[in-house]
């Protein structure tokens, strides 16, 4: 008996929607779902995918950004922006490398009480710490403290964050996640559309159960194994 030899097993956005909608008995098999059926759903399935951006930081979805340094503290992150990327969730962790030596040095990753708490923010050096603001559109990363001429010509900022997950926005367009993930997604665009067909109450708790079933089973996969460490904090301030 012999195998196919393939892995690039795929989906796409009508795929789901087709899926999801059978699922909740709405569309009979090899039928095709209305216009107005798949523009409902296309919306329901982009603000499930953002929505789950709030969940954690699976693996596929942490990436490496860099940036050279210039005689300032921040610098705008967004498409078109200063750092060039789709603008990250959070970022996780960040190094100072000189790019005479190769060596990287860790920079500690600020939360915003810590930022405000630090005293001269125009105070020049070699940055050793770094704070992150969100933002809604573009995001900010302010770096202490502001960076001197020696690093500015030696210097390379590199950090690691959790990207967004790229919209559906085509019949065609395939899930911005793992295969593992297509089952997840297909379960939760039913649970998200079952109230708008009047599904039952007691079949869509049954459906969520599965859905949180295949999910939690995904997410699992794509945690990080490793040690962790706990110490004590002896900062001042």
């Amino acid at each position: 008996m012999a195998t196919s030899g393939s892995t690039n097993f795929s989906i796409n956005r009508d795929d789901i929607i087709k899926r999801a909608l059978r699922l909740i008995g709405v569309l009979p098999q090899g039928e095709s779902p209305s216009t107005d059926q798949v523009t409902e759903a296309s919306l329901a399935l982009n603000g499930l995918v953002k929505a789950w951006q709030a969940d954690g930081m699976p693996l596929w979805a942490i990436r490496t950004s860099s940036f050279t340094l210039t005689a300032t503290s921040s610098y705008t992150v967004g498409i078109g922006q200063t750092i060039n990327i789709s603008k990250p969730l959070k970022v996780l962790q960040a190094w100072n490398r000189n790019t005479t030596s190769n060596v990287d040095v860790p920079m500690r990753i600020l939360t915003k009480d810590e930022y405000n708490r630090l005293g001269n923010k125009t105070s020049t050096g070699n940055p050793i710490q770094l704070y992150y603001d969100p933002g809604i559109d573009t995001g900010t990363i302010y770096l202490f403290p502001v960076p001197d001429t020696t690093s500015i010509a030696n210097q390379t900022i590199y950090f690691t964050h959790q990207r967004t997950f790229e919209d559906f926005d085509s019949s065609t367009d395939t899930p911005d996640f793992p295969q593992e993930w297509y089952d997840a997604v297909v379960y939760g665009l039913a649970c998200r559309l079952a109230p708008e067909y009047g599904v039952a109450p007691t079949d869509r708790k049954l459906l969520w159960q599965e859905m949180t079933i295949i999910k939690n089973e995904a997410m699992s996969f794509g945690t990080e194994e490793g040690s962790l460490f706990f110490g004590v904090d002896f900062r001042e301030y």
